[in-house]
């Protein structure tokens, strides 16, 4: 019995992730019949003793090699240093908040409210992003408005809302300070403690945030509940119930599954896209891109979040609108707005899709996200606070 329920869970594993792969268009070539399959190493701490030694950072077979520029490669130091400014309330204008106070560990680096607060209590308008997989899903923010991990770096740092710090003031304060000069020299020989500098060292760290060690990536030996196994079998199911997509079509447009991928027929990349899209969610008067363009199409497109960790990442939408994964199930299965941006599969000639799920297929789809947390990347101590006793 224990046999025949381990093959059906690899079965319909295999069925909801194979179904999602290759399209006409998909420049990828299929996996080899004989290829590792296996789950990656832990990625281990970084060794400032190691100084300018290359970072390394584990990844399955089936992922593309980690993004990284040429003008800031990953080392020991550099990584080491950006963790720690990471974790340094220093970075903040009263000396009182951290990056790492609004992006938690144990939340894959959200913080659980459905709108931030800054260093000075302000309310920021915006939920807290995870950050996992960065490397290769650019641009950033909800609003898609910084191209790069190095230009991202410094930004909350001087937003007023947030950290409230003047890069300035910042730099005089590491220069002056009894360990970060040696620290800084160490990882960028030569340059000093300057905005490029501060803005590489937090991005080397950003980039090595990476998951890809939940019971999903696993595949052959995932152990699913009985509601996640009737999720699956939803979201691998032909149309459901008079829909005109299946569950996974509509998944799949934003939450893209191979993304970052090597290979067309191995579907567990970063689950999200480089694009800003439009969900259908009703109108507020933060308008994500459209805010930036005043475009009437751009309005409400935001960047999409993966779908890796989702468990542990709510509230969810760019506002923190929806407390659970339920409620976020039940928008794209009956309450997606007809928006000017709104694209296929969300939209069908001048009306949005539907799902039609019942109310207890939508519960099963929502539990089917837990498949996809990776309970090593909330607990490794290479991406643990490096101050904490």
């Amino acid at each position: 019995m224990i046999l025949r329920a381990a093959l059906i869970i690899e079965a319909v594993a295999l069925s909801l992730f194979l179904l999602t792969g290759s399209t006409p268009t998909d420049a990828r070539p299929e996996a080899p019949s004989d290829a590792d399959w296996s789950l990656p190493a832990l990625a281990a701490p970084a060794d400032p003793a190691l100084g300018l030694t290359p970072y390394e950072v584990p990844l399955p077979a089936w992922m593309t090699e980690l993004p990284v520029p040429a003008d800031n490669p990953l080392t020991h130091a550099g990584v080491d240093l950006g963790r720690r400014l990471f974790y340094d309330p220093l970075l903040s204008g009263n000396n009182t908040q951290s990056c790492g106070s609004c992006h938690l560990q144990s939340l894959a680096f959200t913080d659980g409210r459905a709108h931030s607060i800054g260093s000075e209590g302000q309310t920021v308008p915006r939920n807290a992003m995870s950050l996992v997989n960065l490397a290769w899903s650019p641009p950033y923010f909800w609003d898609g408005r910084a191209a790069t991990l190095e230009i991202l770096a410094t930004m909350p740092i001087e937003e007023k809302l947030e950290m409230n710090q003047p890069v300035p003031g910042l730099l005089r304060e590491l220069q002056a300070h009894a360990d970060y000069p040696s620290r800084f020299e160490a990882a960028f020989p030569g340059e000093g403690i300057t905005k490029d500098t501060l803005s590489k060292a937090l991005a080397q760290f950003l980039r090595t945030l990476v998951s890809f060690r939940s019971r999903a990536d696993e595949l052959k030996t995932a152990a699913a509940t009985p509601l996640e196994m009737q999720g699956m079998q939803l979201m691998s199911s032909a149309l459901p119930k008079g829909s005109p997509h299946a569950v996974v079509d509509i998944c799949n447009a934003c939450h893209d599954h191979a993304a970052g991928g090597r290979f067309s027929n191995r579907g567990m990349g970063t689950f999200t896209t480089g694009e800003l899209k439009t969900n259908g969610l009703t109108p507020t008067i933060d308008l994500g891109l459209g805010s930036l363009t005043a475009k009437e199409t751009d309005s409400m497109r935001f960047k999409v979040p993966t779908i890796r960790n989702l468990t542990v990442t709510g509230p969810y939408m760019h506002d923190g609108r929806f407390a659970t994964l339920t409620e976020v199930v039940t928008h794209y299965n009956e309450q997606i707005q007809a928006l000017p941006g709104l694209e296929h599969p969300l939209k069908l000639a001048d009306a949005p899709a539907r799902l039609n799920l019942t109310p207890e297929e939508v519960e099963a789809v929502a539990a089917t996200m837990a498949l996809f947390t990776d309970e090593s990347f909330l607990t490794n101590p290479a991406f643990s606070n490096p101050f904490a006793p």
